[in-house]
């Protein structure tokens, strides 16, 4: 994330908000979501653990752009 960042020119905390929010929802959670479909674990496990990136990848995009 932190070289993705540095090339996107992304700088300061509500962008790095965005874009580690960005990087939850749309490569991480969906991600989770095809690999525990396939192996047919239940929907409410999908939906934990893809928040939990999603916050997750959030919050390393916020402290990643205050260092």
């Amino acid at each position: 994330m932190r070289h993705m960042f540095a090339l996107s020119g992304i700088e300061g905390a509500g962008k790095g908000l965005v874009a580690g929010l960005g990087t939850g929802l749309f490569l991480a959670s969906p991600w989770i979501a095809t690999n525990y479909t396939f192996s047919g674990r239940p929907r409410a496990l999908i939906l934990i653990d893809a928040g939990y990136a999603t916050i997750g990848c959030t919050v390393i995009g916020v402290v990643l752009t205050l260092l």
